[in-house]
């Protein structure tokens, strides 16, 4: 494993508390972006959260501790480059990688560009606890399409990719999908919580729901996209009726609290020049994020 040599890292931890041998939290940047469809710019998604992560204050007022502290640390290592390979070969690239620092013991937070490069990371992660592990996807697209624009590997497939390899699939935040996606309902492989039977309380028991149809060892996947465009504007594609802050906390600390979360990721976010509160937010949520799963072990 190699450390950050230029740029930033997380929280600007350096010293022992950033050191990747050390540490029990590694941040792999995977500044990968091929087949944005909307807006482009995703693969500077990853470089923006972490200069943002500076800013941060160490101290959690939740959670009353120094998370990077109750981690033995967070290390954010060199960025992948992707230049020349084929989406197939950079997914096997991302996946060795993952490997690695899996058999070293660490809790990897992979923080990609587009959605696609979040199938290097499933794969590892499949690999280590086979069909035992259970796959959430907070999302606003379901991502399902056999293909989009001709291309297998778009963004828009990235969880039909995993399907090939992966059980199942339980997604959550959903507020926009093709017809032909509907085809995974009907062979059960995927349960799927909208965001308007959500927000509309038709659905309250949603939280409930989720936790029942997981295993107890559960990797997420995070498109910024599931948060509302009033809280993070900066994807893709965003679209309205999103989660909130508040909503997206009160879940995952739970799901933390009664489920064993082995890793995340975190992809789509498409900074805006001169707008800084969505890449500080973001990097606010990793920092919470593995202040509950490093709390909850």
């Amino acid at each position: 494993m190699k450390t950050l040599k230029t740029g930033t890292a997380f929280l600007d931890l350096r010293g022992d508390q950033g050191d990747p041998e050390k540490a029990g939290v590694v941040i792999l940047p995977l500044p990968y972006e091929r087949t944005s469809s909307y807006v482009r710019g995703s693969f500077r998604g990853p470089r923006a959260i972490l200069e943002a992560s500076a800013q941060l204050e160490e101290y959690d007022e939740e959670l009353a501790v120094e998370i990077y502290r109750s981690c033995d640390g967070i290390a954010t290592l060199e960025p992948m480059h992707f230049l020349t390979e084929t989406p197939e070969e950079a997914i096997d690239r991302i996946r060795e990688a993952v490997r690695e620092m899996l058999d070293r013991g660490k809790f990897v937070v992979s923080l990609g560009g587009e959605h696609t490069s979040s199938l290097g990371p499933l794969r590892a992660f499949h690999d280590r606890y086979g069909d035992a592990l259970s796959v959430l996807q907070l999302d606003a697209h379901r991502d399902l399409r056999d293909s989009y624009l001709g291309d297998p590997y778009s963004h828009a497939s990235v969880m039909a990719r995993a399907l090939e390899f992966i059980p199942s699939l339980v997604q959550v935040g959903i507020r926009s999908h093709s017809q032909e996606e509907v085809r995974f309902d009907e062979a059960k492989k995927v349960e799927t919580y909208y965001a308007h039977l959500i927000k509309t309380g038709k659905v309250p028991d949603w939280e409930d729901r989720v936790l029942g149809a997981l295993n107890e060892r559960v990797y997420i996947t995070i498109d910024c996209d599931f948060f509302d465009p009033s809280l993070i504007p900066s994807v893709g594609t965003p679209e309205p009726g999103g989660f909130l802050w508040y909503d997206t906390l009160g879940f995952l600390r739970r799901l933390c609290e009664e489920r064993t979360v082995v890793g995340f990721d975190l992809c789509e976010f498409t900074p805006i020049e001169g707008m800084h509160h969505p890449e500080f937010t973001l990097a606010r949520l990793i920092y919470k994020l593995i202040g509950y799963v490093s709390t909850n072990r």
